[in-house]
């Protein structure tokens, strides 16, 4: 009677327990960010970024010169803010006695090119854009502030980070769909620009001044590069959107 007992108590508990493994929900793995960065101590804003795409549901994963990571490992990419590019890259000569990190350089136009044969999602954030701009053959402005009128923005470090301005946001836009907007304040942490666009990119939007704010490849599903620093504004929800979106459609790449 105890052994009947027993084994209709084990069979009771099995029962439950494969219930309870039949109705658990599906794990479900954050898609993996590549976050490039130079190969120095990590800026703030890049700290910033890892938490935005944190915030945005996926896993920041840092990139630098230095690293040795296998590009098949992440569903989606940012090209990060930094150093100046090399102005060799767009057929321009450097300013004297500037240092560039051409290593830098080289190693995310490999990463962008990658990204591209796969289809991984990109976002291009200040030097990123500008990076996705040489690589499909644009130029740069080496000043903005040359290059506008009423393009002098504060100059210290705090004034930077607090300073807003206007941009217009091209309707029907990959940025404008995103966003939900057609014109958004955004920081100035910059000194290049994008002059001549390159191949297969849309300005998508831009300063009253001039200064192209966002570019974009419309005929894939995510390759943006944005003048601003969204990972500094991502307290307001139509920035953070921008990586929710990019996080969004690496979660699509990965289970395809």
């Amino acid at each position: 009677m105890v052994e009947r007992i027993s084994k209709q108590t084990g069979i009771s508990e099995r029962r439950a327990m494969e219930r309870r493994l039949d109705s658990r929900s599906p794990v479900i793995e954050r898609p993996r960010i590549g976050i490039t960065r130079g190969s120095g101590i990590p800026a703030p804003t890049h700290l910033a970024l890892q938490l935005a795409v944190r915030i945005a549901g996926g896993i920041g994963v840092t990139i630098t010169p230095r690293t040795r990571i296998d590009p098949a490992l992440i569903d989606g990419l940012i090209v990060s803010g930094g150093a100046d590019i090399s102005p060799h890259l767009f057929n321009m000569v450097g300013k004297k006695g500037h240092r560039y990190d051409h290593l830098r350089d080289t190693t995310e136009l490999a990463l962008l090119a990658y990204a591209e044969r796969n289809d991984i999602p990109v976002l291009g954030v200040c030097r990123g854009a500008h990076l996705m701009n040489a690589h499909r053959g644009g130029t740069l402005h080496l000043s903005v502030r040359k290059a506008y009128k009423n393009a002098r923005y504060p100059s210290h470090v705090f004034a930077h980070l607090f300073f807003r301005k206007r941009i217009t946001i091209a309707p029907g836009s990959l940025v404008s769909r995103i966003t939900g907007r057609d014109e958004i304040a955004v920081n100035s942490l910059h000194r290049q620009s994008v002059d001549a666009v390159g191949s297969g990119l849309v300005v998508t939007a831009h300063e009253q001044n001039g200064v192209v704010q966002a570019i974009e490849d419309n005929t894939r599903e995510f390759f943006i590069g944005v003048q601003f620093h969204p990972e500094l504004l991502i307290y307001r929800p139509s920035i953070l959107k921008l990586f929710r979106a990019l996080v969004a459609e690496s979660a699509r790449r990965s289970v395809r």
